[in-house]
């Protein structure tokens, strides 16, 4: 099964490791581990030197990618909507990235807590 991996979760493992990620680790190993651009960007933006970048680059190699297109972008509007609706102020990359995770109908990996409502919103829209 693919599993989206949100940048909060890619950071824990990269400054952590992998026995502390296991979920991480064993989505890299059986090629589950996916990535979609908002992700891509908000790691590559992070970036603090030569090495990371190539962490970065053999990262972006080992995974798959999921596409944001118009159907995604639509979703994740209803989303943000929603979660106005209720109080709820997430960065739009997370809203995308909540969008994406749900429209591929793959898990989404994460560490930010704002998430859990976010999913629970996915799971009430159509898609």
């Amino acid at each position: 099964m693919s599993v989206l991996i949100d940048t909060s979760a890619w950071i824990d493992f990269l400054r952590n490791g992998r026995l502390k990620n296991p979920e991480v680790a064993v989505a890299l190993e059986t090629g589950g581990a996916v990535l979609c651009h908002a992700v891509w960007t908000e790691l590559w933006s992070g970036l603090r030197g030569k090495r990371e970048e190539s962490v970065l680059m053999n990262i972006r190699e080992a995974c798959g990618w999921l596409e944001i297109d118009t159907s995604v972008w639509e979703l994740a509007a209803g989303i943000s909507r929603a979660a106005r609706q209720l109080g709820l102020n997430c960065p739009l990359a997370d809203v995308l990235i909540a969008a994406c995770a749900k429209h591929h109908r793959t898990e989404l990996l994460h560490r930010d807590k704002h998430f859990e409502a976010l999913l629970k919103l996915c799971d009430k829209m159509k898609n």
